[in-house]
């Protein structure tokens, strides 16, 4: 808007300026156009006037047009209203009407929910009184049909799941409460008459020993899938027992509970009360006898009991597994009411637990037991019993690793006869089976966070393995046994890092989301790889010393006044170095015969290194060498301190590079040491030129200055200058 009347007022004062022009003398024409504007205002207000005969014919047609619509609209909304109060009257008696029909209608679905609250009624009473009229008869699947129409799917149970009637649905349940009592006494009796009479339960028989006749079984069988389709209507997860707050055990089948039931009375003749046999320090005779009951039946209750459970609908159970889960709970009551005398007495606790531990494995390995069941371990981890548990563990563990380090010679060697490349002493190998002991202890547990709470006693005893040996290095032990067992330690604890149970145990340390897989003993293995190092660091440098302490002779030779060899004659090695070169020899023979191979290696590379560094700067830097000096010195490192080193790396001119490179230095022939000398002295030089001189001659690891430095230890290089 503001843009447009810009525009107006241009135009305008474009006009004004056109017509009045630039001399201010004008200025007496504004009247004038003031007076013809109103002039021309006033006609057009003329011309638009609809009476006045010159109005314009467009405009007054318009102004006509609109005024007839308007008075049509004024009709049509008369007629309008006129409707409108016709359509309120006949709401206002259709809203009557309504009411009237609602409450017929609200009395008509009153009446229907009452004809079908009676219909259900009269379903269950039918179904009632036609399982009364059946129950005895010749026909057991009509009965258990009938029952089925009652509980089962699509039942009349299910019909009225979804309704809000309370009462009916009590009714309902109480009905299929007491023929649920009924049908399961009926068919329990027999049941259990059929196992007398095929001698159930099996007692220390096997399979092929325990063979009833195919007429009981098949009897057995029909019974079992009418027993295992009268199950007690609602959710069977309420019907589970719950022996603590922590152990539930779910509710069994009818069938299973049979089977079970002989034993749990033997059970109880035999591991209650005041018989011999039940006694707190002898926990393994009740757990084998369940263990044993259980392998001599499971086979059979599952091969000819699975059938009929899957043929009544339950497609998710093992029969077999549910009959073992039922002689289990026979032991787990039985320890839940003695545990709390047994955690009196360490004693009797930890020989609980060396009990139950194999006993829980034993079930899983032969049984196929699932960890998700109750077991009798479940007692033990309970957190009141479990902080008890992991005391003994840590004070058993501890005194049995200070045991094995307290002998006459924890270090001696497993098995010298059979020695490969690992030099195992015997206290890290009885340590690792400590710690494999522990594993196969705490793999059996239910939770990861029960096992993670053993995994961090293993690190701690690794830890504490890992000072004792440190400590006992303090006190005078070889290093080479101490650097032997971290060795084999660290070499286990990398393989175990990759073991499925310690990955495991990993994700659910970290999740199984981590960003990198790596292993629950990295931290373990980084501090015993610190150890290691510094150990060999001490032994190379103790080694290295007992060599260059015999060196003086070697150092202090005739090198600068030493005539040159005869051709004629052999040369022979320095009479100087012998002490030297012995000591050498005896401390690789000795190193090789007492430390694992990959230890000894690192070792030899680490000794030639410091050798390497001390003969250049202890000997070569502080001697003159003739030519004849020079040859011999060549001889002795080339020959004979190569030569000793030889069978432990294939190239030895690798492992001294800075004794090679000051042999060639100082025998190269003197017009080719002079003009290298000359190249590097040039001040046109500069570092790509020098390299290429240096890798030209073969130098490996000499730069500039260092070779400067040998050249100058010839006695037959020239001055400079």
């Amino acid at each position: 808007m503001s843009d447009s009347k810009s525009s107006v007022d241009e135009r305008l004062i474009a006009r004004f300026n056109q017509e009045l022009g630039a001399d201010l003398k004008n200025s007496s024409k504004c009247g004038d156009l003031v007076k013809y504007y109103r002039s021309e205002l006033e006609d057009l207000r003329d011309k638009i006037t609809v009476t006045d005969a010159g109005c314009i014919s467009s405009v007054k047609g318009m102004i006509d047009t609109g005024r007839s619509k308007l008075a049509e609209l004024d009709e049509k909304e008369e007629r309008v209203d006129g409707c409108a109060k016709k359509l309120t009257d006949r709401i206002e008696t259709y809203h009557q009407l309504m009411g009237e029909v609602g409450e017929k209608m609200a009395q008509i679905r009153v009446l229907q929910t009452v004809r079908d609250y009676m219909a259900l009624i009269k379903d269950i009473e039918n179904i009632s009184q036609e399982l009364e009229a059946c129950i005895n008869g010749k026909d057991d699947s009509k009965p258990i049909a009938l029952y089925v129409a009652l509980t089962g799917p699509n039942s009349i149970l299910d019909r009225i799941s979804g309704i809000e009637a309370p009462h009916l649905k009590m009714y309902a349940r109480n009905t299929a409460f007491h023929w649920h009592d009924v049908l399961t006494a009926k068919y329990s009796t027999e049941f259990e008459a059929l196992l007398k009479t095929i001698k159930w339960p099996n007692m220390n028989q096997s399979l092929e020993q325990f063979n009833p006749s195919k007429e009981n079984i098949s009897k057995l069988v029909l019974l079992a899938e009418y027993l295992f389709l009268v199950k007690l209507p609602g959710d069977q997860d309420l019907l589970s027992v719950k022996l603590t707050p922590s152990i539930i055990c779910p509710h069994y089948t009818t069938p299973v509970e049979l089977f079970v039931k002989p034993f749990r009375l033997r059970f109880q003749f035999h591991f209650t009360g005041n018989k011999q046999t039940n006694r707190l320090d002898r926990p393994e005779w009740y757990l084998t006898q369940v263990l044993m009951w259980a392998k001599e039946n499971h086979i059979f209750v599952g091969q000819h009991f699975q059938s009929p459970a899957l043929r009544a609908g339950i497609v998710n159970s093992s029969v077999r597994l549910e009959f073992v889960r039922g002689l289990v709970q026979l032991a787990i009551e039985k320890l839940i009411v003695d545990i709390e005398q047994i955690i009196q007495d360490e004693a009797l606790f930890a020989h609980l637990i060396d009990e139950v531990l194999p006993f829980e494995q034993d079930l899983k390995t032969s049984l196929g037991y699932p960890n998700s069941y109750p077991s009798v371990v479940s007692v033990l981890v309970q957190p009141v019993f479990f902080v008890k548990w992991m005391a003994i563990e840590k004070k058993f563990t501890t005194d049995k690793m200070d045991a094995m380090l307290n002998t006459a010679d924890p270090f001696e060697l497993l098995d010298p006869a059979n020695l490969d490349e690992l030099k195992i002493p015997k206290c890290a190998d009885q340590f690792i089976r400590l710690l494999d002991a522990i594993k196969e202890r705490y793999c059996c547990l239910p939770q990861p966070s029960q096992q993670l709470q053993f995994l961090d006693l293993q690190l701690e005893l690794i830890d504490n393995f890992r000072c004792r040996l440190l400590q006992l290095y303090n006190d005078g032990v070889n290093p080479t046994k101490i650097l032997n067992a971290l060795n084999y330690l660290t070499s286990v604890l990398r393989e175990w890092g990759e073991n499925v149970h310690y990955l495991h145990l990993h994700a659910a340390l970290y999740g199984p989301d981590a960003d990198e897989i790596s292993s629950v003993f990295d931290q373990k293995i980084e501090e015993l790889n610190y150890c290691h190092q510094k150990l060999v660091e001490e032994l190379v440098t103790w080694i290295v010393h007992e060599i260059t302490a015999r060196s003086r002779p070697y150092r202090y030779d005739r090198w600068p006044s030493m005539n040159r060899h005869d051709a004629k004659e052999t040369l022979m090695v320095s009479a100087t170095a012998s002490e030297m070169f012995q000591a050498t020899i005896n401390h690789l023979h000795d190193m090789e015969q007492e430390l694992s191979t990959n230890v000894f290696m690192v070792v030899v590379r680490m000794i030639a290194t410091e050798l390497d560094q001390w003969m250049i700067s202890s000997m070569v830097a502080n001697t003159k060498f003739s030519t004849g000096g020079a040859e011999q010195f060549h001889f002795d490192m080339t020959r004979n301190l190569f030569g000793m080193f030889s069978q432990y790396a294939k190239k030895t001119n690798l492992l001294f590079k800075r004794i090679n490179d000051s042999c060639t230095l100082l025998t190269m022939p003197l017009g080719s040491a002079i003009l290298l000398r000359e190249t590097l002295l040039s001040p046109t030089g500069d570092e790509e030129s020098w390299t290429r001189a240096l890798q030209e001659v073969g130098l490996a690891i000499f730069d500039r200055k260092a070779t400067l430095d040998v050249l100058d230890r010839r006695n037959d290089m020239p001055r400079i200058g």
